[in-house]
Order: structure tokens, then sequence, then C-alpha cells
């Protein structure tokens, strides 16, 4: 039988029994050898970094809110981003976290890790409190890079821009990043 890796992966993350085909599909992408399989985040990873499509409604309702950031941690990372997961800044006397930041020479991704099934009208809130906890951390973050973009990244197919602030698909992620200049009459990047 051929290799479906879409289905061996998705099993895979779902604690599903693998049978031989699945097991051989994955250990051919060197996601497992000799029955050990990789952990559930880089296994996404790896499928989003191949292009392979997944379920990502069911995928989502097994990962914790940690493999999600994890996942979103090695997107980055193999774009050649150095990434700082739940850096905790003080800014104006207030305490900041962000969930991952993501630092490029020129940019720093600073990321509001949503693993929501369903985000509604809340996403517009979420973007909104994100820019301004972003803004009020500003002169912190430009530590890391001159140019600081706030985002959401979301396990759902969301993908919109609200107040300047991208609402981004995990599977849109890539591709946004590669394609942020086409966007930059509508994103928000602070300096």
């Amino acid at each position: 039988m051929p290799c479906r890796p879409n289905k061996a992966i998705e099993a895979a993350v779902l604690g599903k029994s693998l049978g031989e085909d699945e097991l051989r599909c994955l250990e051919e992408l060197g996601l497992a050898r000799e029955g050990l399989l990789a952990p559930r985040p880089y296994l996404i990873y790896k499928a989003l970094s191949l292009g392979i499509p997944l379920d990502l409604a069911k995928i989502s309702r097994a990962l914790t809110w940690e493999e999600f950031e994890e996942v979103v941690q090695y997107l980055l990372e193999g774009w050649g981003y150095s990434v700082y997961k739940h850096l905790r800044l003080d800014c104006g006397g207030k305490a900041a976290e962000f969930d991952v930041v993501g630092r490029s020479r020129d940019m720093a991704l600073v990321a509001e890790i949503k693993h929501w099934k369903y985000g509604g009208s809340k996403w517009g809130e979420v973007a909104r409190a994100h820019l301004e906890k972003t803004a009020r951390c500003l002169d912190k973050l430009k530590a890391l890079a001159p140019r600081v973009l706030p985002a959401v990244i979301t396990m759902t197919s969301t993908n919109f821009i609200s107040g300047g602030v991208p609402v981004i698909s995990i599977v849109a992620l890539r591709d946004f990043l590669a394609r942020l200049d086409d966007f930059s009459d509508q994103v928000l990047i602070l300096m």
C-alpha cells in the first residue's frame, strides 16, 4: 500500500495504534525508528514543513497548548528564527508575558498563541489586547530586533488582520512570513 503521510501522522498524533504501512510511512519520513515515534509537536511541524495536509480541527483537540506552542517554536526555528518561549518582561511597572517570540536579524515576531477551536468575535479582542501589551513593551522588545510584529497564531483556519495585527492559522504562517512585504500596508510593524 502506498505511503499516506497525512493519515499516518494524524493517527500518530491522535494516539491511535499504527499499522505496519503507517509505521513504515513514518519511518520513510524520518519520523519513527524501530517503532518509536517522534514527539507529537515535531510530527505536526514536519507535516506542515513538507506541505502535508492535516485535519487541524481533529488534531487541535488532541494537543495541549504547550504542544501547540512547541509546534510554533519548531516552525520558526526551521525558518531561521531564534525563539524565546514565555518571555517575561516588566514594562512600565506592569508584568507582561509573550508566548513565543521569534527573532530574525531585522524583525521580532511577537506571537500570542491561541489553542482554541473557535474564536469567533473574540479574535479582535485578543488582537487588540496583544497589540496593547506589545506596544507597552516596545522599548524592551526592540532590543531583540529593530522591527516588532505582533501576531496571533491559531490552530483554526482563521486568517485575517484586525487593527493591524495578523490573526493567522498555523498552516498559513509560513506563507504569511514569506509574503510579509505584500501585507506591509495592512499590518502594523512597530519601530
